[in-house]
């Protein structure tokens, strides 16, 4: 089992990134990462701002052997194991909730036995999440900050243990990274954090030769999300709807345009990522159950 150690990672997305590791199409890869505070926030504190530094690392970057341009990296999530605490960092301004938020303050919660123990009265199970899951972008320098049709930081929670993820290839090798774990996080992400938390997490990378699509698509057992950001969440609910025509009209050539609509409008659901980075992110997701599709291979 070939292993990345969370002291090899990046800070942004870029063509030139130099791979600390170089796997085989099939192989298994183990990514250890920090909390997304790169473990800088140590105890609980009221009433008390950091200047933290080195923020939102992703472990990596790994280079997939027989990767161009032209085709998709298929990261299939094994396991997410995690550390046994969690952080949450609430600061003025910040967030979708900011205005309620008075002073800062760093929590700190337990998580053990399959639970985040938030206080006496409330332990609320785990739901392991990758926030973070990008590959190199064909140009520019891009935070990990932000998402867009690398991946990035999509912070999308159906990124979880079973959860298969489809990214473009944009330069040779691919160069994945990943980091930014969740123990729990909502949709939307409003208050700019979910539990933050470091771990350990187990992929199966694959390519899907000469096959690509424009934006990242995460698909489950029971449904196929497609995934769009930009700069407000109009556009990217925009965007993640006509993406999500596009894909399914690639793959199922029997059905007319007007079919496809009508099915997306009663069967599918446009929901919000999340509202709190430089792009915002949407999905839309369509359940198999309907359209019997998956990425690789069209089944209706």
């Amino acid at each position: 089992m070939k292993v990345v150690a969370k002291t090899h990672h990046i800070y942004s997305f870029a063509p030139d990134l130099q791979p600390v590791l170089t796997v085989a199409s099939g192989d298994e890869v183990v990514f250890e990462t920090y909390d997304c505070y790169r473990e800088q926030l140590k105890v609980p504190t009221r009433n008390q701002l950091f200047a933290l530094q080195g923020l939102n690392p992703a472990t990596g970057p790994v280079a997939v052997h027989g990767a161009v341009p032209g085709d998709t990296l298929k990261i299939t999530v094994i396991s997410i194991d995690l550390d046994e605490e969690g952080t949450m960092y609430l600061r003025p301004g910040a967030g979708i909730l900011h205005k309620y938020v008075a002073e800062p303050e760093v929590k700190k919660f337990r998580v053990e036995g399959g639970k985040v123990h938030f206080n006496e009265k409330h332990a609320l199970a785990i739901k392991p999440m990758i926030g973070v899951i990008g590959v190199s972008p064909k140009s520019g320098d891009i935070t990990t900050y932000f998402p867009g049709m690398h991946g990035g930081n999509m912070d999308t929670k159906e990124i979880t243990e079973g959860a298969v993820v489809y990214l473009p290839v944009s330069v040779d090798g691919a160069n994945l990274a990943i980091g930014d774990l969740h123990a729990l996080m909502g949709d939307g992400e409003a208050t700019v954090c979910g539990v933050e938390i470091g771990g350990r997490v187990r992929v199966k990378v694959e390519l899907v030769k000469g096959q690509c699509f424009v934006t990242p698509v995460v698909e489950d057992r029971e449904q196929v999300y497609v995934v769009a950001s930009a700069a407000t969440m109009d556009e990217a609910c925009q965007l993640a709807t006509e993406y999500m025509f596009e894909f399914l009209r690639e793959r199922l050539e029997s059905y007319e345009a007007n079919e496809i609509v009508c099915l997306m409008g009663i069967s599918g659901d446009l929901r919000v990522s999340q509202m709190v980075n430089p792009l915002k992110t949407a999905k839309f997701a369509i359940p198999k159950a309907v359209f019997d599709v998956t990425f690789e291979k069209s089944r209706g």
